[in-house]
């Protein structure tokens, strides 16, 4: 008899963001919320993103990136 496919209820880098997605950004410090223009998943479970800048003084700016999921500890059940 097969086994069961266990599934789990997070998904990995690439999967979690999309096109029209508003995402915030460490910038020298200070947390910056940007859109994101384009997002290709990469093998490390991270994705290469086209984003622009919605605030601050580079509003408007556009940029590539390539984001990755942070390592997070699993989330105690009670």
């Amino acid at each position: 008899m097969p086994r069961k496919k266990e599934w789990t209820k997070s998904m990995e880098g690439g999967q979690l963001l999309a096109q029209g997605d508003v995402i915030q950004l460490m910038d020298k410090g200070v947390p910056v919320k940007c859109l994101v223009l384009s997002c290709l998943a990469v093998e490390d479970g991270g994705c290469l993103a086209g984003l622009e800048i919605l605030e601050g003084e580079r509003k408007g700016e556009r940029f590539s990136a390539k984001l990755r999921a942070c390592e997070r500890e699993p989330e105690e059940k009670e």
